[in-house]
């Protein structure tokens, strides 16, 4: 059974398409949660809006999968429709965490940059410790004031960019290099191994680079490139599903649609459409 400070859910709203109005979902002030995996945003019937959590013990990201990632006092934030997977199952775990429906998102970061679906290592728990319960005492209000709201989330969102602008270590000219190699050879057959070859180091050693300042593994950091490449081709082109796993680099039809709903939340057919 979970515990926090401070929490708040909407029970009244259904759950549809979301990102069509703004809405504060829910959230909660340092909740701690019993040794499990969390689930979420699976099912296409249920798509989520953004979530945003911050983790101040040891969990796991997407477990299992080429893309998982250890993470601690770390920010992670999801896009709307994707799925998410995270906890720890050796122990207690204790995170803050907001869901919210949110048309502007994706304008507001283009402006204020936040590190969407990678962690980053950050104090942001202070900051959802001053805005939860301001977030709480305006609810409260009968009717709650949404211009305020939204302003309020904006500026909560605001102070996070901050941070994480303040805590990224600048990342070195050869990092973005082996970034720009894996978008550039995204369709091959790449590996941590021949990607070391190409810049004369060794796996370990990249893989410590990509932690380090990327946040993720070198893998997970290509199979993104691959996502959202893919995500691009179905969005602007008619390409078969097929087609856009050959052009990401993916052998196997199947396989690809299985990684693109593990990514998104849901299917190729499904993002299409909504797109």
């Amino acid at each position: 059974m979970s515990e926090s400070l401070l929490s708040y859910y909407n029970s009244r709203r259904p759950w549809g398409t979301p990102g069509r109005e703004f809405l504060i979902r829910g959230f909660a002030l340092r909740e701690t949660m019993p040794p499990v995996i969390v689930h979420n945003g699976e099912k296409s019937a249920y798509p989520w809006p953004w979530l945003l959590i911050f983790f101040e013990d040891p969990v796991i990201l997407n477990p299992g999968t080429p893309e998982e990632t250890e993470c601690e006092r770390s920010l992670m934030i999801w896009p709307s429709a994707s799925a998410h997977h995270y906890g720890n199952e050796r122990q207690k775990w204790t995170h803050s965490w907001m869901i919210v429906d949110f048309p502007e998102m994706e304008q507001f970061l283009k402006k204020s940059p936040l590190p969407v679906g990678l962690p980053f290592r950050t104090d942001a728990g202070r900051l959802f410790e001053r805005y939860l319960p301001i977030f709480r005492e305006e609810l409260a209000a009968d009717p709650p004031d949404s211009f305020f709201l939204k302003n309020l989330l904006q500026l909560f969102l605001y102070d996070l960019h901050r941070a994480c602008r303040n805590d990224a270590p600048p990342i070195p000219p050869r990092v973005r290099e082996m970034e720009q190699y894996l978008a550039d050879h995204l369709v091959e057959d790449l590996s941590v191994p021949r990607l070391a070859a190409e810049f004369g180091l060794s796996a370990p050693h990249v893989t410590a680079l990509f932690r380090e300042f990327c946040h993720i593994s070198p893998m997970a950091r290509l199979n993104a490139l691959r996502m959202n490449r893919a995500a691009r081709l179905l969005s602007l082109y008619p390409y078969s599903c097929k087609e856009i796993a050959e052009l990401t680099g993916f052998r196997d039809a199947l396989y690809f649609s299985r990684r693109f709903r593990q990514f998104w939340g849901m299917s190729p057919r499904d993002y299409r459409r909504r797109s």
